[in-house]
């Protein structure tokens, strides 16, 4: 399996904010996602795919934030990057 993807930045702002603002952004990514015509370009698959690894980071971050996840198990299942 490999580490989704997470920009450092992304991860400071929703690591740092209230609770409820990182579970709305998670709830709106999804949303966001399943209305979403299926992608038919190289381009807006690359777009989903990053949107979906965003989205299963924030849901790692979130785990993490609430004890259902180990430091550890998060650093495996999310790689930190920087755009």
């Amino acid at each position: 399996m490999t580490a989704v993807p997470l920009p450092q930045k992304i991860y400071e702002h929703f690591s740092a904010c209230p609770p409820d603002t990182l579970e709305d952004e998670i709830s709106r990514t999804s949303i966001r996602l399943r209305l979403q015509q299926p992608p038919k370009t190289d381009e807006e698959r690359q777009t989903y795919q990053h949107e979906l690894d965003r989205l299963s980071g924030l849901k790692y971050l979130s785990q993490l934030r609430k004890g259902k996840m180990s430091r550890e198990d998060f650093d495996l299942k999310v790689e930190l990057v920087s755009l």
